[in-house]
């Protein structure tokens, strides 16, 4: 968390200066790779001109959390969350990627939600191995008729969908290369 001590009228904006932090430190283990469930939430993503969605921001955090909670009353793990136009933008926590026909797609960076460095780190190793990815509108339609689905972020890494709505899923191959790509990366002496 962070704070200024400092700033503008009524301490908006705030003075970088006098800006102070405030860590705390816990043990948070990775979610197993075996895989989660997704329900379509109500709620949608904002866009950047009212909110900064580019950002791992605060004031993200509470309508993620309320599509999550509202996913986990109807039986899932995740929400799957649309942008403002009804497109899939993201999950409650991760970015969403989808297979079909062996082609992987992933929703574009339209500015509701944040590109993550894992999502980035996924493209290019699937990439390098020859996986092309596209990243475009993508609807709920695509997802629930996907081969396989897979999520990418900087807690979990890259861990497959099981479930979305009432369609089960097995993890798939491009998921499970993605996330072998991945870990090889991540071990290697490259990547330190």
């Amino acid at each position: 968390m962070y704070w200024a001590e400092h700033g503008g009228y009524m301490g908006v904006p705030a003075d970088p200066s006098s800006t102070r932090f405030c860590l705390c430190l816990y043990e948070s283990p990775m979610i197993p790779p075996s895989g989660f469930s997704i329900g379509v939430s109500p709620f949608r993503r904002p866009t950047i001109e009212t909110m900064p969605t580019n950002a791992k921001a605060g004031c993200l955090y509470p309508n993620n959390g309320r599509a999550i909670l509202e996913a986990k009353m109807r039986g899932f793990d995740n929400a799957l969350v649309l942008d403002m136009l009804g497109n899939v933008a993201e999950t409650g926590t991760s970015n969403i990627f989808l297979v079909k026909d062996g082609h992987v797609m992933t929703p574009a960076a339209n500015g509701t939600f944040l590109s993550g460095i894992t999502r980035s780190r996924t493209i290019n190793l699937l990439g390098d191995y020859g996986f092309r990815t596209t990243e475009k509108a993508l609807s709920i339609r695509e997802f629930l008729e996907a081969d396989e689905i897979f999520s990418t972020g900087n807690h979990s890494k890259v861990v497959p969908v099981t479930r979305i709505e009432d369609r089960s899923l097995q993890p798939g191959p491009v998921a499970k290369k993605a996330r072998e790509l991945y870990w090889d990366w991540a071990h290697s002496t490259s990547a330190a």
